[in-house]
């Protein structure tokens, strides 16, 4: 999942101005209340942090030990803060899981587009081989996230999809908690297409039927709580 994928930049006057009035914020409000969010396999991350210092253009942040973990895969951290005029999204230095601290070095005010979404997005475990169908023959691929409405696929060669295409996809969702596999085969619509580099990026759009919409409700809730466990896993063996 790419963290491009989560914001959208909101710059006020330029983005240097901007990181300038951001830390000129927080070094003004050492004791400012602010929350991190991360997005970790598609599950968010949420805690308080507090500000240890603010000297020479780095925030060194005192956080939650699943927070930094977070953190540490993605470099990155959101900050929300009621000071800020928007959420920022700043680019991380440093991140130990252990010590529950951070430091981070590249600000930048975002909405969180995110949190607008009516589905939660999770990456699956282990990755599913997906296929789809089209005109000119099967495309095959790996599964990178699924959620009630759409399916991101990565692609490892060129192809000739183009945006609005519509195609079928078939793959295999299989989960440690669920034995029985759950088997999806759906018409899609090509909505988006990114990277310059392989692999490709394909986003698609999919309606399915009550009954698989009840077997992927319960498999995204399912990967939900597998995430979390994993988070807290690492922490408390030490990561970091």
């Amino acid at each position: 999942m790419d963290t491009a994928d989560l914001f959208t930049t909101r710059i006020q006057k330029s983005f240097d101005d901007d990181q300038v009035e951001i830390l000129s914020i927080l070094k003004a409000n050492p004791h400012a209340k602010l929350k991190l969010i991360n997005y970790y396999k598609g599950m968010p991350i949420s805690y308080p942090a507090f500000i240890v210092s603010v000297e020479r253009g780095i925030v060194d942040l005192e956080v939650k030990g699943e927070q930094a973990y977070a953190i540490e895969h993605s470099r990155s951290a959101f900050i929300r803060c009621p000071l800020f005029k928007h959420d920022v999204f700043a680019r991380a230095q440093y991140a130990n899981t252990k010590r529950e601290a951070a430091s981070f070095n590249r600000f930048s005010y975002v909405d969180l587009v995110a949190e607008q979404r009516n589905f939660i997005r999770v990456e699956p475990d282990p990755y599913p081989h997906v296929q789809i169908h089209s005109p000119s023959g099967v495309i095959e691929g790996k599964v990178d996230d699924v959620s009630l409405t759409g399916v991101s696929v990565l692609i490892d060669y060129s192809t000739d999809l183009v945006r609005g295409m519509e195609l079928a996809i078939n793959f295999v969702l299989k989960s440690m908690e669920h034995p029985t596999p759950i088997n999806v085969k759906l018409p899609a619509r090509l909505v988006v297409i990114k990277g310059d580099k392989l692999p490709r990026e394909y986003k698609f759009a999919i309606d399915p039927d009550k009954t698989l919409e009840q077997q992927l409700s319960q498999y995204i809730i399912q990967r939900q709580i597998e995430i979390i466990k994993e988070v807290k896993a690492a922490v408390a063996g030490g990561h970091g």
